[in-house]
């Protein structure tokens, strides 16, 4: 029988406020954490994927504050459209997936702080190359955020006068881009490479027998981590289990272990984005050389 995470930690009594705020939760969950008394909608509604029916809900509730609905990623155009109009709509332009015409609506606007633009990590590769050519843009948020086109990511790379540390951070570099950084003269801070970006195999233990930072709570941090690295650095003394247990996607196995561990906080098992396991795709079963 496949492992009900979300009813093991709701059962257990884990406080709902961190249920609420994990980004994978099923229509189901959101239901009856909706009905839980004390509850606070506000996660609620800001991080999972509603459906339909529960974004009318929210924005119908007369006692809802609708600036809540604003940051959540998930928002449909109709959604977003609907939302134009409220006190935060710098979120939209933030979080949410534009329509090219609701993109530009935002852009066209001459009252408007286009950096929320830049901050968005589903801008187009036209996007991106508009947002860089327009004065007061700060290309911090364009080089952090976005997927980038090999030509734009090194228009930033040999731009002399741009901080490197913020390509280090982009989530989406590619393995020749992060070793390009990582062997750069530039002075670059190397625990964003190790942090942000998806790691190969080679790469990972490249920065785990390094020397950085002191610890390397910085790799537990990495959301892209793959069993076999997670079980690694569990094994490490002094590396915080909690990062473990919030970033990384976890099998049944790593999940258990953490809830029964006693050094683990399950609060932060309870925002961890494999709380469920994606349609179709039962969560694998791993197999380890960890001690008790």
């Amino acid at each position: 029988m496949d492992l009900d995470r979300f009813q093991l930690l709701y059962d257990w009594g884990v406080d709902n406020a961190y249920l609420s705020r994990n980004p994978n939760l099923t229509p189901e969950q959101i239901d009856l954490l909706y009905q839980t008394k004390g509850v606070d909608k506000y996660y609620l509604s800001r991080f999972s994927k509603l459906t339909n029916e529960q974004f009318m809900r929210f924005f119908n509730d007369k006692d809802f504050d609708k600036n809540y609905l604003t940051p959540n990623p998930h928002l449909t155009p109709e959604q977003i459209d609907l939302l134009y109009d409220v006190r935060d709509k710098e979120n939209l332009a933030e979080y949410s997936k534009l329509t090219e015409e609701q993109f530009m609506r935002f852009f066209n606007d001459g009252d408007f702080d286009k950096n929320y633009l830049a901050s968005n990590r589903n801008l187009t590769t036209e996007q991106i190359d508009l947002l860089y050519q327009t004065k007061g843009v700060d290309k911090y948020y364009l080089s952090q955020f976005p997927k980038l086109t090999e030509e734009q990511f090194m228009r930033f790379f040999n731009d002399e006068d741009f901080d490197k540390d913020n390509l280090a951070r982009n989530p989406n570099l590619t393995t020749e881009q992060i070793d390009l950084l990582y062997q750069s003269k530039y002075d670059i801070d190397r625990i964003y490479l190790g942090q942000y970006p998806k790691l190969t195999d080679e790469q990972f233990m490249r920065f785990f027998n390094a020397s950085l930072g002191g610890n390397k709570d910085y790799l537990a941090r990495n959301p892209n981590l793959t069993t076999e690295q997670i079980d690694l650095l569990y094994q490490i003394e002094g590396v915080n289990k909690n990062l473990l247990a919030l970033h990384p996607k976890l099998t049944d196995e790593q999940f258990l272990r953490a809830f029964n561990d006693g050094k683990t906080n399950k609060e932060y098992l309870a925002q961890n984005p494999s709380i469920n396991a994606p349609a179709n795709q039962p969560f694998p079963s791993g197999v380890f050389n960890w001690k008790w």
